[in-house]
């Protein structure tokens, strides 16, 4: 039964991306290479870079080899799906892996690492689901947005509301497994639309507060989900079972995220 819901989901997040791509595909602003930018109107002050990747799935084989490309200095986020969901041993495990590599690291939870919206195993072995931080002058947000049926819960909305007004100018980058307009519930449609809601506001306090970018995974490939504001990049390549063809971004991969004064690029490097 496990297999079979798992292979379902599969199949319907796989449609669901083949959707997007193909509506961004007939949008003139929606194709875009290998790097992309933003120039916002900010203040000077950030020369950085750091790694994303998403989608792990209990796999650290490929985790290994994006580590061993760090660059000095740089710090990993991994957005979400860090396990399958098969207990807190994995959830262990995986941390364990990461704190051996000593290189820094942020993580927000997927739905695979919160069986039935059950956080527990991942808030006692990594901490928080929702958190903020500051780099140089920029301003890091790590959401977590994959609660089934909810999305991103009233008390964290309230919260970022908050976190965002006092950011204080600095450039806003965030995090999210899902990307906003995509389902984390794929067989209820009550579920449906109220994750649906949650992401709309979600989005809406990202975009009033000037945010850049939104770096998230859940969908298995690379794909410029939007062209925002705030731009929306998926990078779910870092191990779990791919959702499209490799020449639709299907391929494994992370991220070189580069950060200089008020320009923010992407290297896409595949695995």
């Amino acid at each position: 039964m496990v297999k079979t819901f798992r292979k379902c989901k599969f199949l319907l997040i796989a449609a669901f991306a083949l959707l997007i791509l193909l509506t961004l595909s007939s949008c003139s602003k929606g194709s875009r290479g290998s790097e992309d930018s933003i120039q916002e109107d900010k203040g000077p002050g950030n020369h950085y870079s750091f790694l994303v990747c998403g989608d792990p799935d209990g796999r650290v084989d490929l985790l290994e080899r994006i580590i061993s490309q760090r660059g000095e200095s740089e710090f990993l986020v991994i957005v979400g799906d860090l396990t399958t969901g098969s207990g807190i041993q994995e959830m262990k495990r995986m941390k364990d892996f990461l704190d051996s590599k000593a290189m820094p690291y942020h993580v927000i939870p997927g739905d695979n690492d919160m069986p039935g919206g059950n956080l527990s195993n991942f808030q006692s072995v990594f901490g928080p689901d929702y958190y903020a931080t500051d780099v140089q002058d920029s301003h890091l947000v790590f959401l977590d947005d994959a609660v089934p049926g909810i999305g991103c819960p009233g008390d964290e909305l309230t919260w970022l509301k908050g976190d965002l007004s006092g950011a204080g100018g600095k450039v806003i980058i965030a995090f999210a497994h899902v990307p906003a307009g995509a389902p984390v519930t794929l067989s209820d449609a009550d579920a449906m639309s109220r994750e649906a809601d949650s992401a709309r506001e979600m989005l809406a306090l990202l975009r009033d507060a000037g945010t850049a970018v939104l770096y998230s995974g859940h969908i298995h490939a690379y794909l410029p989900f939007s062209d925002g504001p705030p731009r929306i990049i998926v990078s779910g390549g870092a191990g779990a079972s791919l959702h499209l063809s490799e020449p639709a971004g299907g391929y494994y991969h992370f991220l070189r995220v580069t950060v200089n004064d008020d320009q923010i690029t992407e290297e896409v490097i595949r695995l």
